[in-house]
């Protein structure tokens, strides 16, 4: 039997008036006489959007905050919905301040741009919006997706996936609902009480809710999750409309307590942060606070590197000349499938700016991953069948494609990402170092942190000394990378290093080099034309990387470089490399951790996380323990391993997100999968560890 595909596409027809038809429905998107006033009378006029709009922006005046509006959508659709209220928005933010705009939407059965773009011909006035939208338009693959428009004004997430799926992962408090989608009778699937009762979780009791249909099961399940439900005149031949607000707001435990998030801290743009390491995990987050107004101080226990010259920097962490960006595909497309997805989206969402200006070294022009041995091609070629992966996103190359490709024969077939590419992690570091609000002491090395007592005004502050001087901070960032044994045991931080040699191949060696990147059991890479201090040789290209734990030696070897051109001789048909114990390279140390993602977020009160969980019976029914205390104003970034320029954009954003207190960056299920205390919880809650106990 053939496996149920896991991100079912939409299958359009087009009918009267060139208006989107689903197969899979046996149901129009929209009214055939005008989606677009279908659209302002069910979901704006009786969400009264306009004038919540413009309240919020009058009060704005009086307070100087203007806050944000929240709207949920079930079915995305065309996106007619999403540019209508945009075009309401854009009306209003031409003539006078408006609140910034959070727009989210499920979408099980996502279009194509191609159809959404027929759908909005037939609405000029949005053609402008829908080009933008399009444009911005995310992969079609499961999970969760941001667009943001409008310099970070408008925020649209939308879910590709089961609606019920994707509510639970989410922590917000929505101001509006659109109950969109087909009608119930032919989309029972989705009209369920478990839709409203989440509804309601995510509901105030000012949230507004407005839907196309008056079916009775639906008032009914409304009702019994809370709502007013009101009927008015419907739309086009629909005869009736339902409408109203949330009445009763219930209080929700979260579904795992020990995961819940942490407060925002208090006056969060005028906060002074110090971040502990100046690599590739700590520059993105210095970056992301200083962009919030925020002063941060950066310490790092190395010196300066050498900007222009990373191969020089024997010893810096972040100094690879060439480092490979690409998603990670499973058949499965399991968690940290998702988590890379996201990782991998926001990493071109800063990369991609910075490339155009110059500002920062590589290509993101493609990349070729290899299918090197049976087990990665069974995984690739279910993923492109299980997963239905778009063609925007990976394309399948048999061998002969792939050499094309490539400019050198391989024997094997594989996926090519037209988005990848590679990136010199060092220039990414510079850039992000450079932001006027940030201060970088080198040679810095941290010996303790010590956290000041709060007073009855005032939160706690942080004392950071180190071998040079003292400083002090509201906030502290942990980055400190895989070396940083002392501080990463004092936190319980389960970092491991491995070490890992690449090799660096000169325009001298006369080797040739494959047109993009391309991973096979390693990886291999252009890089910028660099000259190497010990050989003067001219550094041309990359390939590595070996896998040395627990080895902590910075000590090259001719074997790795052996075993470096292996997995490259294996993987493309390169002609001999002679004098191996002539070549150089890099050593470098990754940062794992147990479970292969990452540590981000804020970290716990390790004595009252001891009290309150592990010293208790692991059996309890989950709502009897009590919601996580943080450490406040302590955070961390770290494990990022070897795929961290998939993952430390993302938790910079993830960290900002959790000081500012705004809406999270992250399904609650990714960014439990991330927490910094999840592996104690584990083991707490494990069979094993009361196995051993009982022993």
């Amino acid at each position: 039997m053939a496996a149920e595909a896991i991100n079912p596409q939409a299958q359009i027809e087009w009918g009267e008036n060139q208006t989107p038809y689903s197969a899979q429905f046996d149901d129009f998107y929209y009214s055939t006489d005008s989606g677009l006033a279908e659209a302002d009378y069910i979901f704006l006029q009786h969400n009264l959007i306009a004038e919540r709009l413009s309240a919020m922006a009058s009060s704005a005046q009086k307070s100087a905050r203007l806050g944000s509006f929240c709207i949920a959508e079930t079915g995305f659709g065309t996106g007619l919905n999403f540019l209508t209220t945009l075009l309401h928005w854009l009306q209003m933010a031409q003539v006078q301040s408006a609140p910034n705009l959070h727009f989210i939407s499920f979408e099980k059965y996502p279009l194509s741009a191609e159809d959404l773009r027929q759908a909005h011909a037939a609405f000029p006035v949005l053609s402008e919006l829908s080009d933008l939208l399009i444009e911005r338009y995310p992969l079609r693959l499961p999970g969760w997706h941001d667009v943001w428009l409008f310099e970070g004004q408008v925020r649209l997430t939308l879910w590709f996936g089961d609606v019920l799926k994707g509510m639970p992962e989410f922590n917000l408090k929505v101001d509006a609902w659109y109950l969109d989608g087909f009608t119930p009778s032919r989309n029972p699937d989705m009209w369920q009480p478990e839709l409203y009762k989440q509804m309601a979780r995510l509901s105030h009791l000012e949230t507004t809710f407005a839907t196309f249909t008056a079916a009775g099961h639906v008032r009914r399940g409304l009702e019994a999750a809370g709502f007013d439900v009101k009927k008015d005149v419907g739309f086009g031949q629909k005869r009736e409309l339902c409408f109203g607000k949330l009445l009763h707001e219930r209080s929700y435990s979260p579904k795992w307590p020990w995961f819940s998030r942490v407060p925002p801290l208090q006056n969060a743009s005028n906060l002074n942060v110090c971040v502990v390491g100046a690599g590739l995990s700590g520059a993105p987050v210095a970056y992301q606070l200083a962009n919030m107004g925020m002063r941060v101080t950066v310490l790092d226990a190395q010196p300066e590197p050498d900007w222009e010259h990373p191969s020089h920097n024997a010893e810096q962490a972040s100094a690879n000349l060439a480092g490979a960006v690409h998603p990670l595909v499973t058949a499965d497309w399991n968690l940290r499938s998702e988590f890379y997805l996201k990782g991998f989206e926001t990493t071109l969402k800063w990369l991609q700016p910075w490339l155009e200006a110059g500002e920062v070294q590589g290509s993101l022009d493609g990349l070729m991953q290899l299918a090197v041995d049976q087990t990665q091609l069974q995984r690739l070629q279910d993923a492109f069948r299980r997963v239905g992966l778009p063609e925007d996103f990976a394309v399948w190359c048999d061998a002969e494609q792939a050499s094309e490709m490539l400019g050198m024969k391989t024997d094997y077939a594989g996926a090519f990402f037209p988005k990848g590419g590679w990136i010199e992690p060092q220039s990414v570091v510079k850039k992000c170092l450079s932001h006027e609000n940030i201060t970088v002491h080198w040679q810095h090395s941290v010996e303790q942190l010590i956290q000041d007592e709060a007073s009855s005004s005032l939160p706690p502050t942080w004392q950071i000394l180190t071998d040079k001087q003292a400083l002090k901070a509201d906030v502290v960032v942990l980055c400190t990378g895989a070396l940083s044994d002392d501080l990463n045991d004092q936190f319980g931080l389960p970092i491991r290093p491995v070490k890992g040699q690449v090799s660096h191949f000169s325009v001298e060696d006369q080797v040739e080099l494959p047109k993009m990147a391309v991973t096979h059991k390693g990886y291999t890479c252009p890089c910028r034309l660099q000259q190497d201090k010990l050989t003067g040789k001219w550094i041309a290209g990359v390939t590595g990387a070996t896998f040395e734990a627990p080895d902590r030696s910075f000590d090259m070897s001719d074997a790795s470089h052996e075993e470096n051109i292996t997995q490259l001789t294996d993987a493309l048909q390169v002609a001999p490399i002679e004098h191996l114990d002539l070549m150089q390279g890099k050593i470098g140390f990754r940062p794992t951790t147990p479970d292969h993602l990452p540590i981000v977020g804020a970290m716990a009160d390790s004595a009252w996380v001891k009290e309150a969980y592990y010293s208790q019976s692991h059996t309890h029914a989950v709502f009897r323990y009590p919601s996580q205390k943080y450490q406040t104003g302590l955070f961390v970034s770290n494990g990022h391993g070897a795929r961290g320029l998939m993952s430390v954009f993302l938790a910079a954003e993830m960290i900002a997100a959790d000081i500012l207190g705004s809406t999270q960056v992250l399904p609650m299920f990714l960014a439990d999968a991330c927490h910094p205390e999840r592996f104690r919880v584990r083991f707490w809650r494990s069979a094993k560890r009361h196995s051993k106990k009982q022993g």
